[in-house]
């Protein structure tokens, strides 16, 4: 906070203050407990009142400081690893499985079109 900034919150606080009634010698211990949440919740309001207002925006990284650097390596790590794994691998195995079956399947189908077409082709133009 700059020296300006620190005046204007004071001059809020000092606002704040006069609104409130001052406790006395003869004040109840409940008067005591909502003075003390009072001034919790004034302390809090004040600098949030007086603080610059921050837009974030797609540069707005500077918070990004060299731990959080190495934890997003080790998540990026630690996803590689996954894909790499026995189980990624068991997958990829079995996707390639499917295709090939399918593949035979098909090549089959058509074959067998191919063969029923020739076969009534040749049924349809035999000599009776």
């Amino acid at each position: 906070m700059t020296e300006k900034d620190a005046e204007a919150a004071e001059m809020l606080w000092m606002e704040l203050v006069m609104d409130r009634a001052q406790l006395d010698a003869n004040c109840t211990e409940d008067e005591e407990e909502q003075e003390a949440a009072w001034c919790l919740e004034a302390m809090s309001s004040v600098p949030d009142a007086m603080a610059k207002k921050i837009r974030m925006c797609a540069r707005s990284t500077r918070w990004w400081n060299a731990d959080m650097k190495e934890r997003s390596g080790m998540v990026g790590r630690e996803r590689r690893r996954r894909w790499n794994s026995e189980e990624a691998a068991r997958a990829k195995a079995e996707l390639q499985k499917s295709i090939r079956q399918s593949k035979r399947k098909m090549c089959g189908d058509y074959l067998q079109n191919l063969r029923g077409a020739k076969l009534w082709r040749a049924a349809r133009y035999a000599k009776p």
